[in-house]
């Protein structure tokens, strides 16, 4: 039976958990180069739906930017309250990702003007997520079909790769909104891709 303090990782994050969290990623408590919510969603959703689990401690780190820096808590409370809440998003993202009948669902930005997703940051994090174990990730790149169904998320994160497709004539703001849409049939074919290969589903606490 789990304790009080681990049962707490497992629930459910409100609203305001989340836009707590947010804040604190973009806050100048955090590291200049510390991901932020969309970001970390990415980031996070390739480590549970890739060839292997990479324990957090070794990927937490990462949250906070690749030069090492750690945020400026406050408090030791401040501190356990944002880890706690990252490593809430996690489990949370595992539990929805091991469900195969639940809609998965991107945390990305929405432009205020036109309305429309903003995908960049989300894909730049999942990329990041591919980045912490390139090998294992390499069987699903050499294979034409699920090349051709991950390529929107690394151009959407790829500089020259948007600017190759600017170039070509591409609107960028309805290109991320598209790739927005399509990841929640995206992810979970890259999920069951692994799952195939692995013989049983990894997902699981």
């Amino acid at each position: 039976m789990l304790s009080p303090k681990d049962a707490e990782l497992f629930a459910v994050l409100s609203d305001d958990d989340l836009d707590l969290l947010a804040d604190f990623l973009e806050s100048d408590a955090a590291p200049e180069q510390a991901m932020d919510l969309s970001m970390l969603h990415g980031f996070l959703t390739a480590q549970l739906i890739g060839p292997e689990e990479i324990p957090a401690d070794e990927w937490f780190a990462q949250v906070w930017g690749e030069n090492g820096e750690r945020p400026k808590f406050a408090s030791n409370a401040e501190k356990e309250k944002i880890e706690g809440l990252i490593l809430r998003l996690y489990n949370q993202l595992m539990d929805e990702l091991a469900d195969a009948e639940n809609a998965f669902s991107p945390i990305v930005y929405v432009d205020e003007e036109s309305g429309q997703d903003i995908s960049q940051q989300w894909c730049y994090g999942f990329t990041l997520g591919t980045s912490m174990n390139p090998d294992a990730w390499q069987e699903m790149m050499d294979d034409e079909e699920y090349a051709q169904l991950v390529y929107p998320i690394l151009v959407c994160a790829d500089d020259e790769g948007r600017a190759n497709l600017e170039s070509d004539g591409q609107d960028m703001a309805e290109f991320e909104h598209e790739v927005a849409a399509s990841l929640v049939d995206i992810i979970p074919e890259i999920r069951d891709f692994w799952i195939d290969r692995r013989g049983v589903p990894k997902l699981k606490h």
